[in-house]
């Protein structure tokens, strides 16, 4: 479980390490500090794989354990064109951050 501190230095602590999934969302939501008790070793002790989808996701995609392709043609112009509706109604620019 994940909690965040309303305060003037915010910080979200976490009993754990959080999994690959909910660190990107700590990123996401521009979570400055983390703190969590156990580390990703601690909780492989007992079972838990999020020691291996960290070491799985970086990897270069092509040897990946799952298998990852970019659609193309009309399912990529379809998804493509939702991104783009999406862009156009914020009430700035995007900046691409490639």
């Amino acid at each position: 479980m994940i909690v965040l501190t309303p305060t003037a230095d915010p910080y979200a602590y976490a009993s754990n390490e959080p999994c690959p999934m909910c660190l990107m969302a700590c990123y996401w939501a521009r979570i400055p500090r983390l703190i969590f008790g156990a580390s990703s070793h601690d909780v492989a002790t007992y079972g838990f794989e999020d020691l291996q989808f960290y070491r799985e996701v970086a990897l270069p995609a092509d040897r990946r354990s799952l298998r990852e392709e970019v659609a193309d043609g009309a399912l990529r112009d379809q998804a493509v064109d939702v991104l783009r509706k999406w862009a156009d109604m914020l009430p700035s620019s995007v900046e691409p951050k490639f």
